[in-house]
């Protein structure tokens, strides 16, 4: 054979695997290529229990994933520079539903230690996806008034 077909011939093939790449990557599922997202919605005071926060959490993880949602909400107002109020909560993988679509969650935050929050407070909510080793996936933040 001539040098000339055997670069034809490398061309043909380097292009046929191209395409043929270009195709399964176009027809793959788009859940197989979906990053982790989390979204903030309401954050209020629960009207049964004092001082404990309610906020709803849209999350979105891929399937088989190992994470967890982990959400924090501090009060902005700091009475006499003292450390300010915070409370904490966790959804835990058990109770997460990783899939394509996007689920909405009702979280717990109950406060820590000395903290303490009221009605018309001004807090800012900030909630991640993260792993067991404690890497972020995702995360989002909110400002709100309980």
């Amino acid at each position: 054979m001539k040098s000339s077909r055997v670069g034809r011939r490398v061309a043909g093939t380097a292009v046929t695997a191209l395409m043929l790449t270009a195709g399964a990557v176009a027809m793959a599922s788009p859940a197989a290529a979906k990053a982790n997202s989390i979204a903030l919605g309401k954050v209020a005071l629960d009207t049964r229990q004092a001082s404990v926060i309610k906020a709803d959490v849209t999350y979105s993880c891929d399937p088989g994933s190992d994470v967890h949602v982990a959400a924090t909400v501090t009060k902005l107002d700091k009475a006499d520079g003292k450390h300010p109020s915070i409370a904490t909560g966790t959804l835990p993988n058990s109770k997460l539903v990783c899939d394509a679509d996007k689920h909405v969650a009702r979280l717990t935050l109950r406060p820590k230690p000395h903290s303490s929050f009221r009605k018309g407070d001004d807090v800012k909510a900030a909630a991640a996806i993260v792993t067991p080793a404690g890497a972020h996936y995702a995360d989002a933040e909110k400002a709100a008034t309980l």
